[in-house]
């Protein structure tokens, strides 16, 4: 933070700070000052002394979005795999593509996700990755100006379907996430390895206990699936005589340190064990309708009190990578399995940025627009005869923001203090450059996929 400070000016501000009752925070027109890569004043500022001063016109200045669960080496497969449920979905088209990925491939296809968060307003992210080549996403993701949580794809069986080759050795793979935490873990203070299991059915018991093991060992997170589909609810019972989060249990792998990605379906009893361990569920509503997997009980979770992130999952089971997307289908979805009003669209917000940056162990650093906060911060302008404005109150204003405004309203994005979309444009990637690097790319992941067209 030795970079002269600057004034972002005249915004409504939305912090994300307040207490559960109210945890929009004191919504107020103010100014953010900003020096480095962190917020270091918030509220009535005066500008210094021979200090810039951005003109912010009244947008509404909220903290960068947090998301707990996408899969960045898959988006380069948007569109190649629709209409499938979980596990066939895996196994005609998803494994073979991720195995036939080259370092090449990764790298556009990392790059065309990390381009899409940010012009969605994502700031904050973690990866799931394929089980080589997680070391381009890195460098991929230090390159972007994102936090990113980032683990390798653990797998070490083959349940039927897997690519011969692609899974590893249980040693192999924890080796793998060895040298990614040696490489990467802490770089630039916004770049951190999980340990990411796939799921059950592709992990051994001595995979899954070793990762749990070697997690604890290095204070890392646990990054994998859990209850998402009936089909592979049905599959783990006849693998393991247990459901699903009993068997993780049992593995070591829950904790405040582990996020599941889904549980969309789970008995009491299993969460009873997701409350006991503080584990996070990441929830995937988008990907949970394609896939036919049904409707995570997230009010209900909450009511519990565990920590959600929402995430859109990858882009060939979802199609899209937006924020805006997944918070008004989870607001929207919640009116259905709670009553409406249960789950309102100020928690939607919340959980969109604080609450999953809580989840994701991250509070401390991003999810707020507080001093000492990273400087991630969205802009919303909201003067849009699309958009009725009726934000006298903090209510209104994120009923506003999570049922009718979009990327259209996104403005401005700053990054660690940088300004990575202005006027609606990416700032930092050449989007024709990324569309000819993935043009490129592709017909040889096809190819040596066996599916090529």
């Amino acid at each position: 933070m030795n970079a002269a400070s600057w004034l972002l000016d005249d915004v409504v501000l939305v912090p994300m700070d307040g207490p559960p009752a109210a945890p929009l925070g004191c919504v107020r027109r103010g100014a953010l000052r900003i020096a480095g890569d962190r917020i270091v004043a918030i509220g009535a500022l005066a500008p210094h002394p021979g200090e810039r001063v951005v003109a912010g016109r009244g947008r509404i200045a909220l903290p960068g979005f947090v998301q707990g669960h996408v899969h960045a080496t898959q988006t380069l497969f948007r569109g190649l795999a629709d209409d499938l449920p979980l596990l066939d979905w895996l196994r005609l088209r998803i494994w073979p593509l991720e195995h036939a990925h080259d370092a090449v491939s990764t790298r556009a296809s990392a790059r065309l996700t990390f381009a899409e968060l940010l012009r969605g307003g994502t700031t904050t992210v973690q990866t799931m990755e394929s089980v080589r080549h997680t070391e381009v996403t890195c460098e991929a993701a230090l390159a972007s100006g994102l936090t990113a949580i980032v683990g390798n794809c653990l797998m070490d069986l083959d349940d039927g379907g897997v690519p011969a080759g692609m899974p590893t050795s249980a040693a192999g793979a924890i080796a793998t996430t060895d040298a990614l935490r040696r490489a990467f873990h802490g770089r630039d203070g916004r770049l951190e390895i999980a340990v990411a299991p796939r799921f059950l059915l592709s992990c051994s018991d001595e995979l899954s206990t070793a990762a749990a093991g070697y997690a604890a060992q290095h204070g890392l997170r646990v990054h994998t699936h859990a209850g998402e589909h009936p089909g592979e609810i049905a599959a783990v019972r006849a693998r393991f005589g247990r459901d699903y989060v009993e068997v993780l249990h049992a593995q070591g792998l829950l904790g405040a340190r582990t996020g599941l990605a889904h549980c969309v379906h789970t008995t009491e009893a299993e969460r009873a064990l997701l409350v006991a361990s503080s584990t996070a569920v990441l929830h995937c509503p988008s990907t949970n309708l394609k896939l036919g997997s049904g409707l995570a009980p997230i009010a209900a979770y909450r009511a519990l009190g565990l920590g959600v992130a929402l995430g859109a999952d990858g882009a060939p089971c979802n199609n899209r990578l937006s924020m805006a997307t997944e918070l008004r289908q989870a607001a929207l979805l919640q009116n259905v399995a709670a009553p409406p009003g249960t789950w309102p669209a100020v928690a939607a917000l919340w959980t969109a940025t604080r609450g999953g940056a809580e989840a994701l162990g991250l509070d401390d650093r991003v999810g707020s627009l507080q001093p000492g906060r990273r400087a991630d911060v969205l802009l919303f302008d909201l003067d849009d005869a699309f958009v009725p404005v009726l934000a006298d109150t903090p209510d209104a204003l994120a009923g506003t923001l999570v049922y009718a405004a979009d990327e259209r309203q996104l403005d401005a994005v700053l990054c660690g203090g940088a300004f990575v979309v202005e006027h609606g444009a990416l700032c930092t990637y050449d989007p024709a450059q990324l569309r000819a690097d993935a043009a490129a790319a592709l017909p040889g992941v096809l190819q040596r996929a066996g599916l090529a067209r």
